[in-house]
């Protein structure tokens, strides 16, 4: 089990009515089909992990206990949508773990509202499990290391300008994921229309344009 400093710890179950206002009812169902309980394990904050605040205040640890199954993305989402800080979700299945991270930005207009952007999971009893760790300066490098973690190869830090000791930000390299995520799938596209198409020159012409996008992954 992931741990962190005993006086971070919170212990306390958050009801799920908590999260069910401006919800439609096909989330609330998914709420009570498929979580048993939700639990607010630790909150890391300057005066619990004796960081400093950047921008984020603090980051919530939640375990999330499922009855069965995976955990639906769209749960995790209103969780997220609705707590102001980001959120290291740990997710159980009887004796098995795994974790989950969203990427989230603080709304430039409102301080108590959150973009919610790109997850990240851990497998079942995946190994990186026990790499989850507090690593950082401040809370926000805490946190991006959380995610960093995480993700592991997905965000493999890009360096700029060809310097080591310059890498990217982690705003950065979701960017770049999300781009080369939005190319990969446009090159499974041509792969298709390809692979259909009865005309030779539309075939070349289709085979040139997925080689374009295959360099731009490079």
């Amino acid at each position: 089990m992931i741990t962190f400093p005993e006086r971070a710890k919170v212990g306390k179950i958050v009801a799920k009515e908590y999260f069910y206002k401006n919800i439609d009812a096909a989330t609330k169902n998914l709420f009570q089909s498929e979580i048993a309980r939700i639990i607010w394990e630790y909150k890391l904050a300057p005066n619990t992990i004796n960081l400093p605040v950047k921008k984020w205040a603090e980051i919530e640890v939640f375990r999330i206990v499922l009855k069965n199954g995976e955990i639906p993305e769209k749960v995790l989402r209103t969780i997220d949508s609705v707590i102001p800080y980001p959120i290291l979700f740990i997710i159980e299945k009887g004796s098995v773990k795994k974790a989950a991270i969203c990427y989230k930005e603080q709304s430039q207009k409102n301080e108590n509202a959150v973009k919610v952007d790109t997850y990240f999971y851990t497998e079942w009893n995946d190994e990186k499990l026990q790499n989850i760790r507090i690593d950082g300066l401040n809370i926000d490098t805490v946190f991006s290391n959380f995610v960093r973690q995480i993700a592991g190869d997905k965000l493999t830090a890009t360096k700029k300008n060809n310097k080591e000791k310059f890498p990217n930000s982690i705003k950065e390299d979701i960017e770049t994921l999300k781009e080369r995520e939005r190319i990969m799938k446009q090159v499974a596209v041509l792969d298709r229309k390809i692979k259909m198409e009865p005309s030779l020159g539309k075939k070349q012409s289709l085979a040139e344009e997925r080689y374009r996008l295959k360099q731009q992954l490079l």
